[in-house]
């Protein structure tokens, strides 16, 4: 069985082209989320989930907890699926690989701030995302989509020891801060 996590990331994403793609394409293959089939089921091999990250934070909270539903469908499926959202979407899609994923904490200035960590489905690169998690995140995330695209995440070789990431996370942090000091 193979198992897809899906990050949906842009800046003023279409959501409702998303919810109208969920519901046509993938609503009645919804299962529970403890779901793990006894039997392998030919057709329906990929146990797929989604997840939006919508660099605009205001409307990001339109379509929280988007990744709580996991779905059984086909590779054919999934590749319709993520056509379509490439076709109705401004956004950008990446599959990665839903047992790996979580955070990371930095102090900068003495103050704590938090990412989301997911890899790639191959596990070869991490992506890093500013969260929710930390109160400190709050100044950055409400203004992550008036910086550039390229600053808007972080994507490193899995290679970097969990120390060596911490830098470039922090490092990261600290240009944000600065970029969004100089507005």
């Amino acid at each position: 069985m193979k198992r897809v996590l899906l990050l949906i990331y842009g800046c003023n994403l279409d959501y409702s082209n998303i919810n109208f793609l969920e519901k046509d394409r993938l609503s009645r293959f919804e299962v529970e989320w403890d779901y793990v089939p006894c039997k392998l089921n030919e057709k329906r091999d990929v146990l797929f989930q989604y997840d939006v990250y919508d660099v605009n934070w205001v409307k990001n909270q339109k379509i929280s907890g988007s990744w709580i539903s996991k779905y059984l469908i086909s590779e054919r499926q999934l590749d319709a699926f993520e056509y379509s959202l490439s076709k109705l979407n401004k956004g950008t899609s990446i599959r990665c690989n839903p047992n790996a994923r979580g955070h990371i904490e930095v102090n900068v200035n003495d103050l704590e701030y938090s990412a989301r960590v997911l890899a790639t489905e191959d596990i070869k690169m991490k992506i890093f995302l500013i969260d929710e998690e930390s109160e400190n995140n709050e100044m950055i995330r409400s203004k992550l989509h008036l910086l550039p695209t390229e600053m808007q995440l972080l994507i490193i070789d899995n290679g970097f020891s969990y120390e060596e990431q911490k830098l470039k996370v922090k490092g990261w942090i600290e240009e944000i801060l600065r970029v969004i000091d100089l507005d």
